[in-house]
């Protein structure tokens, strides 16, 4: 389900009102030869920055072409998934179609245009995007959840739109018919691309996402070098799994391929990967030197029933990762839920959450989640970064009961610390437990780490200034950039920057931040 603008939004109705786009919109575009009134598309406000283009782009570069409008923000996992489609429509119909990112944020920190650029770079966005900063083209055009996509046909007419994910078959149907009805006046001109990436410098890392530590290792997801990096607890690089190439391949180290993972979780002879691009959890076997896909067929599925055979089924963008003894619990950002994996039984299924977006607590079926994308466990206490709702949700794993720390809501976030019960976070993508009392989060969209003390019941900020930035030396004026991923190491919290391209080291005592050097 995609982010709605409206609270308390309804799924009956979303669903409802979902078919009634497709039906009303699409549908009768589809119908080529009976439309001929659309309502004109609306000119781009000059002000408004762009990325990946030389120039800032007019409706006029758009004539005599199929334009989709994409209006997504970067925080929303259905977007993400929204992309791959797009990137398929663009590879098959070339400079036939245009395909513009309006971005308009949700969060607060969505609205910087130095840390949109670094989205566009991370998810491999290869097409224009302009930053909608206050949502007004949005509001001008009624969009009122994420994601809607607007077609415009080569005339400049507005045909209808849809909302939500896994429209392709949609798109690829009505773009063919647009082709065929305007071919006479179809111009294949390419737009003024000019890509972000080909802008950045290379670096070691390249948004690493997340971070896992056992008795020999450190293990950091290189997520946009699309590789496993291992490396000793003082920084020396020891193995690095796969390669810069993006793809769904097991088999040895060298030629083992991931897509952006994240999550990673060592059990006794091995490291387990959330291969998230891939929909699918992998396993780095360190003896034999090799990796394996233990669940997921590399597809992006729902599933709503109870038990799977773990290879046969698609997963839906796996985030992070936990284990206790045999069970390996996964937070499925891309349907609002934790699953669990017996990795004895070899089977797979919904653990916590309902799948429907929201933050409610109690039993495990009846709660709800919104992008889990963090996890940590001590004991029978199993703790979860939920992104969208800006919280730190705990289950209790034998009471069988999902509670909220911190947090209210979708649309409730801040960066104010205090009593858990008023204290307000932004977008928490990392969770790693201390010992009973003490839980690090990272505060991802505020670029802090915070501090959750439970004998207290307050969170504090352990670093960062609440700007993004790039320094270190005492913790509260150092800077970060949407840090990520987070683990315990040695009496210090690993923190993995990911806009900076680098780990660094919160020492707890010392209460200073370093950067954590990797190196041969």
């Amino acid at each position: 389900m995609s982010i709605t603008m409206r609270r308390n939004s309804n799924l009956i109705y979303y669903v409802a009102f979902l078919i009634f786009l497709i039906l009303s919109g699409f549908n009768t575009a589809c119908r080529a030869e009976a439309e001929t009134d659309n309502p004109p598309a609306i000119e781009f406000d000059p002000a408004l920055p762009w990325l990946n283009v030389s120039r800032p782009l007019t409706l006029a570069d758009l004539k005599g072409k199929v334009v989709i409008l994409d209006f997504w923000t970067y925080g929303c996992i259905n977007c993400i998934h929204v992309l791959e489609d797009l990137k398929r429509l663009k590879h098959k119909y070339g400079d036939q179609i245009a395909i513009i990112g309006v971005h308009t944020p949700k969060f607060d920190n969505e609205k910087n245009i130095e840390t949109l650029r670094r989205i566009v770079v991370r998810y491999d966005v290869d097409h224009p995007v302009v930053n909608d900063v206050e949502s007004r083209l949005g509001r001008l055009y009624g969009m009122r959840a994420w994601p809607t996509q607007y077609v415009i046909d080569p005339e400049g007419g507005v045909l209808g739109k849809v909302v939500g994910e896994d429209n392709y078959e949609i798109f690829d149907k009505t773009i063919k018919k647009l082709l065929k009805k305007y071919a006479a006046i179809i111009d294949e001109t390419p737009l003024p691309v000019a890509l972000e990436k080909e802008k950045f410098e290379a670096s070691l890392l390249a948004a690493p996402g997340k971070i896992a530590v056992s008795d020999r290792y450190v293990a950091i997801s290189d997520t946009l070098h699309h590789r496993i990096i291992l490396a000793s607890h003082n920084g020396k690089i020891e193995k690095i799994i796969g390669g810069k190439s993006s793809g769904f391949v097991d088999g040895a180290y060298a030629s083992a391929r991931f897509k952006s993972p994240q999550g990673l979780v060592f059990s006794d002879s091995g490291l387990y990967v959330a291969d998230t691009g891939n929909h699918s959890i992998r396993y780095i076997d360190l003896a034999a030197a090799k990796v394996s896909t233990v669940a997921g067929n590399g597809k992006n599925e729902v599933h709503r029933g109870n038990q799977y055979s773990a290879r046969k089924i698609g997963l839906r963008s796996p985030w992070g990762l936990a284990l206790k003894e045999s069970q390996l619990y996964i937070a499925m950002a891309g349907i609002h839920q934790i699953w669990r994996l017996d990795l004895t039984k070899k089977t797979i299924g919904p653990y916590a959450g309902s799948g429907r977006e929201g933050i409610s607590d109690g039993s495990l079926k009846r709660s709800s989640f919104s992008q889990p994308s963090g996890l940590s466990i001590i004991g029978d206490q199993l703790y979860v970064a939920d992104a969208e709702d800006s919280a730190l949700r705990r289950i209790d794993i034998r009471k069988q009961q999902v509670e909220t720390l911190a947090g209210t809501g979708l649309f409730d976030f801040g960066d104010r610390d205090g009593p858990l019960n008023k204290a307000e976070l932004q977008h928490v993508l990392g969770v790693a437990v201390v010992d009973e009392d003490r839980i690090f989060i990272a505060d991802t969209y505020n670029h802090k780490l915070k501090l959750v003390d439970l004998k207290k019941k307050t969170i504090t900020t352990a670093a960062g200034t609440g700007k993004p930035g790039k320094s270190d030396g005492d913790a509260l004026s150092a800077a970060l950039n949407e840090p990520g991923g987070i683990a315990v190491l040695d009496g210090k919290i690993l923190i993995a920057d990911t806009n900076n391209n680098r780990i660094m080291q919160y020492n707890i005592k010392s209460r200073r931040l370093s950067e954590w050097k990797l190196g041969k």
